[in-house]
């Protein structure tokens, strides 16, 4: 085989073929080294000229290897270069893309270190957040920055600084929360948010600040603050743009610097706070002896207060015991050691007594002495405070000894001060004041000046006193001038004063001298005692008896009414005002029989309070008008200068209370600055208002009880009228029937018994009728009026009964026109609802005979409507209001016919099925009658 002879071969050919092979690898490598086919080649060609012919072929060989050699790598060459073309470009931009990510990366870091940096010198947080959105526009090349911060309460966002904003766009103070922005949406999801294209974004709305400023590109970072979040932090773009990794890390690396601002600044004030707290609390303590104690009472730490209060300097007193603080006999009875012991068992230990300075003398002190616990319970010292209170001892002192000289003088105060009423002692013949009790103030509401001459008390001005037929007292008759001058005895003397506040009141005034032991007088004696309350319920008791008797001597409600206006019962008074309720709570009646001045005062004050009393059921008393009053109780400027001039000075309204009920509320106005109204005023006419109240109701009732009474003895005439028309009728007819029933061929009976019988028929139907109003009248009074609901058509009702009455309504000449719906159910008492159409019907019946008659059914919402219109006499206007009344007719009962019920009973039935029912009507136009009734009764 070829490879055995290769192996055969003799070792000079080996050599040959080795000595030949290597220039041609040599040649290999220096053209082309990457290439493995090439080598591969040469090596072989080489080997076998060597193997098979010697040295020289294998030379000869070499340039046919070296030439196949060099056409196989252009070959790969020219195949290869377009793909190393685009892998070199990809590797360069590659290279590009890396290097710029690195310089990037490079400068966000260097940006973050230089802005931390800034931290250390402590910037004020203003001044570093505008410094952080500029380092963001300059760094990110971006267009907006915006620094937003949360509102305290946490609903909006309030710009702190910006980059790039419009004026106007700065002044923009809130964005909304939640998804409503980028900034809200970030804060409700607690990530940063990247925005490729602001007009594309679903997950929120753009606010208009930012769609203004033409943002198209952004990201929003939150920043945290102390406890929660401070804000956001966002950048935007006006040209679409992606942001990398590398600068959203670097916004998340400035948001952090800036939180790390907030919390530092937040330290910041906290120590600051602290320290000036600390500051003020070593001021307070100048005057306190402050120190620390070893577990065994010796001193470790002193302060200049006690320093300054002891006179011991720090180096004297450190590692002194605690006994140096108290007197010798206090150190022998053991009692520093026994302070020491009370303060480790209880905590602390308090007390007041004498310490001793380093000079010897004592000082009183409040001392505290408070155990100091380690983290493991064991006792590390103790504090202790001391607080000199010399002062306020030397001022016990002083004042136990004022008591002492004072005790006599106390004691004669004590006694006046008991007394009921005020007490003045004056000298004779001087008349200087000696002494005075408060209860003398009170009664003149005027601080006291003693007098220093009888003479000035004659004189004196602050106080008028009168008698109580209004003559001024002359200086001489004053009772103590009186006693001074002739030493007589006064007792029980009434006298009006004008106080100091301005108002009057009565005093019982008593003078008396009082003699030494020679039966010469040495003081003269005044005692005031003040009757003003009690004279105002004496006269107040006259007052209310005398309206008893008045209010009571009538039962007519218009005479009760014009006693009740002209009773006064205060002397600034001049009558009364009142104002009466209907049932419905509505104004009744507005009355004030007084001059028209006062009139207006009092008018003006019951519209005001009306409201406020009825909505309270409360009194309301106003003792001191002012000038907020005054415009709220004046319509106009006029009144209102017509309310100073009065002038009006207080008033007070009172609710009238009858069964339960508010009828109405009376009031009075006073015009005397001197005699405004008070409690006792408040009292009386609550009184008046309970008597007053139950006067005007019992008129009520009584006026009532006559109308029912009248109204019953028309109603018992006109029911026997009524119910004699029927009777009668049907008496006749039965008489001719029966008289025909004799006389008249059969066929002539038949005719004439069918018409009897009919009358008697429409007789007895009218006689059921009003008999079955009266049952229902008495139903409705009790509140049995029961109703059986069914599902019903109006129409067909309605038609029904039309059909039953076109008979009568033919007979009366009386054009029906009726127009229905097809269909208008609803839920009603079939049996109500026809004698509801047949009520009306007979009433348009009546009341316009010979005239049209229109009947209508249809249908409004959740409503089933039904009119019944009629072309006759009509219904005056002042009658409209009461036709739906009980036994109420709009014209006599000896013109038409009827018992006045039957629109009372349609009414009823009305509103027990929750529906409505109104008239129109024009005197000679005829009337329309409406009936609203709901589907469902």
């Amino acid at each position: 085989m070829p490879w055995l002879r290769i192996l055969k071969l003799p070792i000079a050919r080996w050599a040959a073929a080795v000595l030949a092979s290597g220039p041609a690898l040599g040649i290999g490598v220096l053209f082309k080294p990457r290439e493995p086919t090439f080598l591969l080649v040469a090596l072989a060609m080489m080997a076998a000229s060597a193997a098979y012919g010697g040295l020289v072929p294998a030379l000869l060989t070499l340039p046919l290897a070296i030439g196949v050699s060099l056409f196989n790598a252009h070959a790969r060459s020219t195949s290869r270069k377009p793909l190393t073309s685009r892998l070199e470009a990809e590797g360069e931009s590659l290279r590009r893309a890396l290097s710029k990510q690195q310089r990037d990366q490079a400068l966000f870091h260097s940006a973050l270190e230089q802005f931390g940096q800034r931290l250390v010198s402590r910037p004020d947080l203003p001044s570093f957040l505008h410094e952080a959105v500029f380092l963001l526009a300059n760094t990110l090349e971006v267009e907006l920055v915006e620094l937003l911060e949360l509102s305290s309460d946490r609903q909006a966002l309030h710009l702190r600084a910006g980059a790039g904003w419009k004026e106007e766009g700065a002044r923009q103070l809130c964005q909304e929360m939640g998804k409503r922005s980028p900034a809200g949406f970030a804060l409700l999801t607690r990530e940063p948010v990247l925005i490729e294209a602001l007009p594309e974004e679903e997950r929120f709305q753009v606010p208009p600040r930012l769609r203004d400023h033409g943002a198209v590109s952004g990201l929003c970072v939150v920043i945290e603050g102390v406890d929660s979040s401070f804000g956001v932090l966002g950048a935007y773009t006006r040209t679409r743009r992606s942001f990398t990794q590398a600068e959203l890390q670097f916004v998340r690396g400035a948001a952090g610097v800036l939180t790390r601002a907030i919390r530092l600044q937040q330290q910041f004030e906290t120590k600051r706070h602290l320290e000036e707290w600390l500051q003020l609390l070593a001021e307070e303590l100048r005057d306190y002896v402050l120190c620390l104690l070893s577990p065994t009472g010796h001193v470790t730490d002193w302060n200049a207060g006690a320093e300054r209060l002891t006179g011991w300097k720090a180096e004297e007193i450190l590692g002194q015991d605690l006994s140096r603080f108290y007197p010798a006999e206090l150190v022998a009875r053991g009692k520093t050691g026994r302070a020491l012991r009370m303060a480790e068992a209880e905590g602390r230990f308090e007390e007041v007594g004498y310490r001793v300075r380093k000079d010897g003398s004592r000082f009183w002190a409040d001392m505290v002495l408070t155990a100091l616990h380690a983290p493991g319970g064991a006792i590390r010292g103790f504090s202790l405070v001391m607080k000199d209170r010399t002062s306020l001892r030397q001022a016990e002192e002083e004042r136990g000894r004022l008591v002492e000289q004072l005790a006599e003088e106390e004691r004669l105060a004590a006694v006046l001060t008991q007394l009921p009423a005020g007490v003045l002692i004056a000298e004779i013949p001087s008349g200087r004041t000696v002494l005075w009790n408060r209860q003398t103030e009170e009664i003149s509401r005027l601080p006291f000046q003693p007098f220093a001459s009888l003479e000035e008390y004659q004189h004196h001005r602050r106080i008028l006193r009168f008698h109580p037929d209004g003559r001024a007292y002359q200086p001489h008759e004053l009772p103590l001038a009186r006693t001074i001058l002739t030493g007589e005895v006064v007792k029980d003397e009434e006298m009006i004063i004008e106080r100091g506040d301005g108002t009057r009141g009565v005093v019982l005034v008593s003078a008396a001298p009082v003699r030494d032991a020679e039966g010469q007088p040495i003081w003269a004696v005044l005692t005031l005692i003040d009757v003003t309350e009690r004279k105002k319920a004496e006269e107040s008791q006259r007052f209310l008896a005398e309206a008893s008797r008045i209010l009571g001597e009538s039962l007519e409600l218009e005479e009760t009414l014009t006693r009740l206006e002209h009773l006064d019962f205060h002397q600034s008074t001049n009558g009364c005002g009142f104002l009466l309720l209907e049932e419905d709570g509505s104004p009744e009646r507005l009355s004030a029989d007084v001059p028209p001045a006062r009139a207006t005062l009092l008018h003006a004050v019951l519209r005001h309070t009306v409201g406020e009393v009825l909505e309270t059921g409360r009194p309301l008393l106003v003792p001191e008008v002012g000038e907020q009053h005054l415009r709220a109780l004046a319509p106009d400027e006029e009144h209102l200068r017509q309310f100073r001039e009065a002038p009006l000075v207080s008033y007070v309204v009172v609710p009238l209370v009858a069964r339960g009920r508010i009828i109405g509320v009376i009031g009075y106005v006073s015009t005397r600055r001197e005699s405004p109204f008070g409690q006792q005023e408040l009292a009386t006419v609550e009184e008046l208002a309970r008597r007053a109240a139950l006067a005007i109701d019992n008129a009520r009732l009584y006026q009532q009880a006559q109308d029912a009474i009248r109204a019953r003895d028309e109603l018992f005439s006109i029911a026997a009228h009524e119910l004699r028309t029927p009777l009668n009728a049907l008496h006749l007819k039965a008489q001719v029937l029966q008289r025909s029933l004799h006389k008249q061929p059969a066929l002539e009976q038949d005719n004439r018994f069918g018409e009897g019988i009919q009358v008697i028929a429409q007789q007895a139907d009218r006689l059921s009728r009003m008999i079955g109003n009266l049952l229902d009248i008495s139903r409705i009074r009790v509140g049995q009026l029961q109703l059986e609901p069914e599902e019903l058509n109006l129409a067909s009702l309605v038609k029904d009964v039309v059909e039953r009455m076109r008979e009568s309504l033919g007979a009366a000449g009386c054009e029906l026109h009726v127009e229905l719906t097809e269909t208008a159910p609803g839920q009603w008492d079939r049996m109500r609802l026809e004698q509801v159409v047949t009520n009306l019907l007979s009433n348009a019946l009546k009341y316009g005979v010979g005239k049209p008659i229109e009947v209508r059914v249809w249908e409004h919402e959740r409503w089933v409507m039904l009119s019944v219109r009629d072309h006759g006499i009509g219904i005056p206007p002042d009658k409209l209001e009461h036709i739906f009344g009980r036994f109420e007719r709009a014209v006599s009962g000896r013109q038409f016919a009827g018992l006045g019920l039957g629109l009372y009973v349609t009414r009823q039935i009305i509103d027990e099925h929750g529906g409505r029912i109104r008239v129109e009507s024009h005197p000679g136009e005829g009337s329309t009658f409406t009936v609203e009734l709901p589907r469902t009764g």
